[in-house]
């Protein structure tokens, strides 16, 4: 009997088995009280005029993760070397003038499944709001998740469940053999973490054309994500890789929530997630133009596909979204 051949590139097997788990998890697996999204008996098309602001810019088009002792809260230092990057200053000092408090914006919880024809009959600012419209929430519900994860995680450390702590660990790709339940615990929790809400926004413009480009529109996807089987996805017209596909989701919020997942366990981030666990205590606003700086490998264009995140959160004002709340 021939033996199957060995998976020389450990991370493909880690993210087949997270992405399964993904997948499958529903609300109330691994002890998570479902969000109150979850309620919302059908996703339905979002009415106009969510919040006050317009856009002013042209669409984009879309670019190419002891047993006893506390756990550290999300901006905890201890075991973080990486040093601060001139970017981190750079943007502080581009929004010093904005508020360190943003307003709270009240976000109706409309949940569209795909995007409407009649968006595409929009243009302009009139698109661009449609398209937050339909984006805002689906971004707000799922941080909304993450942070009941985060919750359920502390709980499990709390509880002493190292068997809670590896079934998340499978999750969120951490290996945990050699872990005690307190670093097992401080490393998914750097993973285990949300999205700045102009970031997740921006990062959805420019990789769907605002809404408009074929992916996101056959394929519900917002953020460019690749795969490589191609019944996963859209093939592009032009790709690195002939294999490669950009991955398709059954609807626009299995989208968003796979685009958080990626950034909080694929390799590529944790610069992302090292820097986000040490600006945590900034206020929001701040937050998303710095750690837009780790970003740089999310397109092929690198260095300026940050610039262009960082024009879209300042030229749209995503920032005033900081703090928006599911009602």
């Amino acid at each position: 009997m021939l033996l199957p051949r060995q998976i020389e590139n450990r991370h493909i097997l880690w993210s087949a088995l997270a992405m399964l788990a993904l997948g499958l998890i529903v609300p109330g697996v691994f002890g998570v009280k479902p969000p109150q999204w979850f309620a919302v008996p059908q996703q339905h098309e979002p009415g106009q005029n969510l919040a006050a602001g317009s856009a002013r810019t042209k669409a984009q088009t879309p670019a190419s993760k002891t047993p006893d002792a506390k756990i550290p809260d999300a901006g905890a230092t201890a075991g973080i070397t990486s040093a601060r990057p001139d970017a981190d200053q750079d943007a502080m000092s581009e929004q010093s003038s904005l508020s360190a408090n943003p307003a709270i914006v009240m976000v109706p919880a409309d949940f569209a499944r795909r995007i409407p024809e009649r968006h595409l009959a929009l243009s302009g600012a009139d698109q661009k709001q449609s398209f937050i419209n339909l984006v805002l929430p689906l971004i707000v519900a799922s941080n909304d998740e993450l942070v009941q994860r985060r919750n359920a995680v502390k709980a499990a450390f709390d509880a002493k469940n190292r068997a809670m702590l590896e079934k998340w660990a499978v999750l969120y790709r951490v290996e945990p053999e050699k872990l005690d339940d307190a670093e097992l615990a401080k490393q998914l929790l750097r993973r285990v973490d949300t999205i700045p809400v102009a970031l997740a926004l921006a990062q959805a413009a420019i990789e769907s054309g605002w809404g408009t480009s074929g992916f996101a529109l056959q394929g519900n996807a917002l953020f460019g994500q690749w795969a490589w089987t191609e019944s996963a996805g859209i093939r592009p017209l032009a790709a690195s890789n002939e294999r490669a596909v950009v991955r398709s989701f059954g609807s626009l919020l299995e989208s968003v929530r796979a685009y958080m997942h990626n950034l909080n366990t694929h390799p590529n981030y944790q610069r992302f997630r090292l820097a986000r666990q040490r600006l945590s205590p900034q206020n929001k606003t701040i937050k998303a133009g710095n750690l837009a700086a780790y970003l740089d490998s999310y397109a092929e264009i690198g260095t300026a596909y940050v610039d262009k995140l960082r024009a879209v959160i300042s030229s749209n004002n995503f920032n005033q979204y900081a703090r928006a709340r599911l009602r």
